[in-house]
């Protein structure tokens, strides 16, 4: 079961960063569904808000 490290700087249409998101995303899920599920995250936390590309995803230790 991997578990991914998602982070992304969220902007406004100015192109200003506004907000920093993180979140471990872990389970079966292929690499493109747990980046799908987090841009939705941060969707439903910042809608007014878009996500700076790209991505970081890195591997996460959670021992």
């Amino acid at each position: 079961m991997a578990a991914l490290l998602f982070k992304a700087q969220l902007i406004d249409p100015n192109q200003e960063v506004k907000a920093e998101l993180a979140r471990i995303l872990f389970g079966v899920d292929s690499l493109e569904d747990k980046e799908k599920t987090f841009r939705a995250i941060c969707k439903s936390i910042y809608p007014h808000l878009s996500i700076q590309e790209p991505l970081s995803i890195s591997p996460a230790n959670i021992g």
